[in-house]
């Protein structure tokens, strides 16, 4: 019998964009289509994006601006197989209840070009046109654990942030100002990455690890009580109730068949283009081979 591939799958942080990745593995799907995948951290989408342009790892789950920069910058070959979820929330502080209490108050901006000041810079230009004026921006390392405390210690006024750490916040006594799917940019920002070159040599072995992935997202859309295990195991969540409060929130928008999104990575490069030259004009086509999850959809999978 052939052996099984030994493929490496690395994902950026731990929060809840990673669950279907880690969902697929932990329900031994990737085994079920005949093939052997280490589910690793990288700490971070630029790391992910070095590991996929050294071959370190095969597939990434990662947000997108890290791949348009390397895209842009680097010439880097890498390209969006499919989306992902990426649901994101602006917070306020204690005490402030509505976006329209944040006219000469202050957003922390991490200042890493990552997903966080995407959406931050989005935000600014979309609240400048509700009349929402003099927001400023202030260093924050992390909208992870450390956000959490910054935003309720009062350190910052909002801040951008993804479950659970938003959940987090919010029984902190913080307030979700703006849900970013109302732009369309939830579970449009990110998904599972790979390198052309690599996907060119190995056409089947990635037509698999898609039909894997796409399996995977349909046990976590369907099987709450597995997905919430998986959540809080990789989360390190000390309390159950974060990780089923972060399925509940992230479940209902969740597409069946998660193609990427080339609009809102359209929306990226037109925010990418304040510091890249050039971005704006970019084609978002140039960052996404979708034919394998069209594949799946034409055969009725």
């Amino acid at each position: 019998m052939e052996k099984a591939p030994r493929l490496v799958a690395g994902y950026a942080t731990r929060g809840q964009g990673a669950g279907p990745v880690i969902v697929t593995a932990r329900a031994g799907l990737f085994s079920k289509y005949g093939l052997e995948v280490e589910v690793r951290l990288m700490g971070s989408a630029r790391a992910v994006v070095r590991g996929l342009m050294e071959g370190v790892i095969q597939f990434g789950n990662l947000a997108a601006p890290a791949l348009l920069r390397a895209g842009l910058l680097e010439r880097a070959d890498l390209v969006f197989l499919t989306g992902g979820i990426n649901q994101q929330f602006l917070l306020g502080r204690p005490g402030i209840k509505s976006r329209r209490e944040l006219s000469g108050k202050t957003i922390g901006f991490v200042g890493d070009s990552g997903l966080n000041d995407i959406l931050v810079y989005f935000l600014l230009d979309e609240l400048e046109k509700e009349g929402i004026h003099g927001i400023r921006l202030i260093p924050t390392r992390s909208a992870g654990t450390e956000g959490v405390e910054k935003l309720v210690n009062g350190d910052c006024d909002a801040l951008v942030m993804t479950p659970p750490e938003a959940i987090e916040a919010r029984r902190l006594g913080c307030s979700f100002l703006v849900d970013f799917s109302d732009y369309g940019l939830n579970y449009a920002l990110g998904g599972i990455a790979g390198r052309r070159q690599y996907i060119r040599e190995n056409e089947e072995i990635t037509r698999e690890f898609v039909r894997a992935y796409i399996e995977g997202m349909h046990r976590y859309r369907t099987d709450r009580a597995f997905t919430v295990k998986v959540q809080q195991e990789y989360s390190e969540l000390a309390d159950v109730t974060i990780a089923e409060e972060t399925y509940d929130i992230t479940r209902p928008g969740m597409l069946e068949i998660p193609y990427p999104v080339p609009a809102a990575l359209s929306t990226a490069l037109q925010v990418i283009s304040r510091e890249v030259p050039g971005a704006a004009s970019a084609d978002p086509g140039q960052f996404i081979d979708d034919r394998f999850i069209r594949e799946l959809e034409e055969s009725g999978f």
